[in-house]
């Protein structure tokens, strides 16, 4: 689920919760029984959501990442207006004079403002906040004015105070309020406003940090709360018994503390189940202060801190022992040399919460590891780890022990870049073409044309560059998906045929993939539009369709893997969720023996949600578990992706990871300390 706002509803006076799923779909639930009230009308795909009343009716405003701003009915969800505003990643709804607005953004650096009527909306005024993109806002009422709040994406809060012009009748007046900011420069993923002892204040968070202001003069009201260990998803104010605190939720915990001392008040309440939880909320419920909270698999609990079940008090974790084992892997060495040590490649330690990377050796300064690229091959009748570094040849090594193996590339210019996937290839660019190596032989496979009709942009005359791309297998033909900018290409290496540009994504390529689903050759995008995209790759020039978006404004990462025979794609981005979603009946009914239909893709599910953007996903196929791993900076987060009740793990390195390769029973880890191997953690309950 993605948003959780609670009500009362007025003609019961029984209080209620309006939930958003990741597909956009919404419910309204009574919080007394748990009954479902009514769901709202799905076509508009809502990313968020809110109550407001509307001549004398409560009814729901919703926003959709489609573009649309709808109003519908409270209980039968039934559609009163659509219009057409552009997409909406962030909404909220109050009085303005007497007057419902909705205040929306779609990630851009602009707001839109937008007065409600029964029948129609009419769009106020665009307000434009400055040059960063809008991650968050939210709005009160302060007497017959509105003030907004607007988070950004690098970790600033800006307060704007609304009025109407008297006597003007729709003209609206914006007076800056100020700007406040984190003392971290990362997203902004939570705003809010809440009463706290007779004042107005303002609540937010941006990854593991919140903070509480005072909105008469912008004044925190003490220190950032800092003990959260993964982002926080949640800031409000409640009560814990009879003391006034403010809670704050990530994906794990939720936590009671005082904003003027920035200190934890008691225990922290623990989640016990897997999927995370993605939002909490405070209400009152026969008199007692209760919070409500939902987590990724739709779930929503109604819970009491002093009878906190689900929950479980958490007392602070003691200092992990000095002890513990420093991770196995393949140790560091200078890039330039031929000796890489093998080293013995341990699990993880399943009775360890996390695991350190002490007592590494210390390797070179690598540079700009964005570059970095890995990549498996088979040579000479053995699996070979492919390293490039940017601007060096690249390498070969045994990944199980370690030792540099010889690559046949002799002839190979210095400067081809390695392309990842699963029958990884070398691209050499020159002034007029690019030229294809392949690495397990160091034959020349392929000369493509990359002039004007060419890739341009994909290949980088002179730079030595290539990507995003990956190869892969199209009914044993090998082909390569390349990306410049928003387009696409497709290359067929065997007869050098060069298919594209097709532009879907309305932002820059970051990161692409190659795989089957239910048998079916299928090329994965992610994109700075925060959208996945799926392309089938044995039918190209159809149009690609978004299979998954809401990743905090840019998707960075995307995997696929067949588990238990269902075709499942992973992606994250910006805001730290790795989500899932199965897309084997998607695909087979798209099939030309299937119906022409206009599939919807399934509602994805939240895997687990990381303390950063995560920029690198891998799975990793095991006996008798497949693991998914996603890169939390300098941490790799576990994950099982089949078997009942077995845990993930966490492993802690001591420089952030910038590549990952998965074999059969080992995953490779490019970090600024080298090249690391890792086994998978024991398959233990």
């Amino acid at each position: 689920m993605t948003a959780l706002d609670g009500f009362v509803d007025d003609r019961t006076g029984r209080p209620r919760a309006l939930v958003t799923s990741y597909a956009g779909a919404r419910v309204v639930l009574d919080l007394l029984d748990g009954g479902l009230v009514g769901a709202v009308d799905e076509r508009a795909h809502a990313r968020a959501s809110a109550t407001t009343r509307i001549d004398g009716e409560q009814l729901i405003v919703s926003g959709a990442g489609a573009g649309y701003l709808q109003v519908s009915d409270l209980d039968s969800g039934r559609s009163r207006w659509r219009q057409w505003c552009g997409d909406v990643r962030s909404l909220a709804t109050v009085t303005l004079a007497g007057r419902p607005i909705a205040v929306l953004t779609g990630g851009s650096p602009h707001v839109e403002i937008w007065s409600l009527g029964a029948d129609r909306g009419t769009r106020l005024h665009t307000l434009r906040t400055g040059g960063e993109r809008i991650s968050v806002l939210a709005a009160t009422e302060v007497g017959e004015a509105v003030v907004l709040a607007v988070g950004t994406s690098a970790g600033r809060v800006s307060l704007w105070r609304l009025d109407l012009v008297p006597g003007t009748g729709d003209d609206l007046r914006v007076e800056s309020l100020g700007e406040h900011g984190f003392e971290v420069s990362g997203l902004v993923t939570v705003l809010g406003f809440a009463d706290w002892q007779g004042r107005r204040i303002l609540l937010g968070a941006a990854g593991r940090v919140a903070q509480s202001w005072d909105v008469r003069d912008g004044r925190p009201l003490g220190p950032p709360f800092t003990g959260h260990t993964g982002q926080v998803n949640s800031v409000l104010a409640g009560r814990l018994g009879d003391r006034a605190v403010l809670w704050s939720g990530d994906d794990a915990t939720v936590r009671a503390w005082l904003p003027e001392s920035g200190r934890q008040l008691g225990e922290a309440f623990r989640y016990p189940y897997e999927a995370a939880p993605t939002r909490t909320i405070a209400v009152e419920i026969s008199g007692r202060p209760m919070l409500v909270t939902g987590d990724g698999a739709g779930l929503v609990w109604v819970w009491d801190p002093e009878q906190p079940y689900p929950f479980r008090p958490d007392p602070p974790a003691a200092e992990p022992p000095s002890a513990n084992p420093p991770p196995a892997g393949l140790p560091a060495a200078d890039p330039g040399s031929a000796d890489l040590r093998s080293a013995e490649l341990r699990s993880a330690d399943p009775g360890s919460a996390e695991l350190r990377s002490d007592d590494l050796p210390e390797g070179r300064d690598l540079g700009d590891l964005a570059g970095y690229r890995l990549a498996v091959a088979g040579v000479a009748g053995r699996s070979v780890l492919l390293a490039e570094l940017p601007g060096e040849q690249v390498r070969g090594f045994d990944p199980v022990t370690g030792e540099e193996v010889g690559l046949p590339l002799d002839g190979i210019p210095a400067g081809a870049t390695l392309v990842p996937g699963e029958h990884p290839v070398l691209a050499g660019p020159g002034p007029d073409r690019l030229e294809l190596w392949d690495p397990q032989t160091g034959a020349r496979i392929a000369t493509v044309p990359a002039g004007d009709a060419g890739p341009a942009g994909t290949v980088r005359s002179g730079a030595g560059a290539v990507g995003p791309a990956a190869s892969g297998l199209v009914y044993g033909r090998r082909v390569l998906l390349l990306a410049a900018g928003a387009a696409l290409f497709l290359l067929d290496v065997a007869s050098g045929r060069l298919d594209g540009p097709v532009t879907a994504h309305s932002g820059r390529i970051r990161a692409v993939a190659i795989g089957e689903l239910a048998g079916i050759p299928v090329g994965l995008t992610a994109a700075d539009d925060d959208t996945v995209r799926l392309w089938e790759l044995d039918a190209w020039g159809s149009p690609g369709r978004t299979v998954l978006d809401g990743h905090g404004g840019v998707a960075y990462a995307v995997a696929t893997a067949t588990v238990d025979g269902r075709g499942l794609v992973f992606a994250a981005g910006r805001n730290g969720q790795v989500r899932c979603v199965d897309l084997t009946d998607l695909v087979r009914s798209a099939r030309p023996a299937a119906p022409a239909i206009d599939e919807v893709a399934p509602e994805p599910a939240v895997v687990l949600t990381a303390t950063r953007p995560v920029r690198s996903l891998a799975v990793v196929p095991a006996d008798p578990v497949n693991w998914l791993v996603a890169v939390d900076g300098s941490v790799l987060r576990w994950h099982p992706l089949d078997g009942v009740g077995i845990p993930g793990q966490v492993v802690e390195l001591t420089a952030p990871v910038t590549a990952l390769v998965a074999l059969p029973e080992l995953l490779v880890v490019a970090t600024g300390d080298g090249l690391l191997g890792y086994r998978p953690p024991p398959a233990r309950l």
